[in-house]
């Protein structure tokens, strides 16, 4: 007997949860639907962003600039050996 009254308790819990989540929705309906409309306006303004960086090819990179940027590297990698030689004799 214990085990009915408390399952008709349950039920009743359940069935007044969703009752309040079926009144809450209907007043925010508004609220909802706007929620929805901004999700489709990013949609399709990240469908479009797509569609304009898929149309374009990248521009071919010369070879001079990849010759520029490995000297460049080059330079930076041996300044950076340098002051971390320099640290490491300050700090003995």
């Amino acid at each position: 007997m214990l085990a009915l009254l408390s399952t008709f308790v349950f039920a009743a819990a359940a069935t007044f949860a969703i009752a309040a989540v079926f009144v809450t929705m209907k007043g925010r309906r508004s609220q909802i639907a706007a929620l929805l409309a901004d999700y489709r306006s990013l949609q399709q303004d990240r469908e479009f962003l797509v569609y304009v960086t898929g149309v374009q090819r990248p521009a071919p990179r010369a070879a001079v600039d990849q010759q520029v940027r490995r000297t460049t590297r080059r330079a930076l990698k041996r300044a950076e050996a340098a002051r971390s030689a320099r640290l490491l004799r300050a700090a003995a």
